[in-house]
């Protein structure tokens, strides 16, 4: 851990966690401790504008993404809302320059129709 931490701020030592620790007060809690995070909201939404972003991507196509930003005790963080599919959205809190959320290569999603037949579609 020692060599990651003299290397600039992209090798600093991280921590990883199942989605189900994902939350705003996750988020701030690292950021305080100055850590970025990119981190999945699932059941834990307190403080995070998940309705919102459901109501405005309730009729979105897959690949359509939602972002807004806010303070939350000092800290900036991005809340981004992910259309995957027709019927999924995914939630995710981040502490402000923990990444990019400029679009990158697609993510080619394979489905079957009625007839067996496998379809694959690329989703932003």
């Amino acid at each position: 851990m020692e060599e990651a931490q003299k290397g600039n701020d992209q090798t600093r030592a991280g921590l990883q966690a199942d989605a189900w620790f994902g939350s705003v007060k996750a988020a701030v809690a690292l950021g305080k401790n100055g850590y970025k995070a990119v981190l999945q909201v699932k059941t834990r939404h307190g403080h995070f504008p998940k309705k919102f972003i459901e109501e405005t991507l309730k009729e979105a196509t897959g690949g359509v993404w939602v972002i807004l930003e806010s303070i939350r005790d000092g800290i900036p963080l991005i809340a981004i809302g992910y259309r995957y599919s027709t019927r999924t959205t995914l939630f995710f809190v981040a502490t402000k320059n923990a990444g990019s959320t400029i679009k990158g290569e697609p993510y080619k999603m394979k489905y079957t129709d009625d007839w067996g037949n496998i379809h694959i579609c690329e989703v932003d």
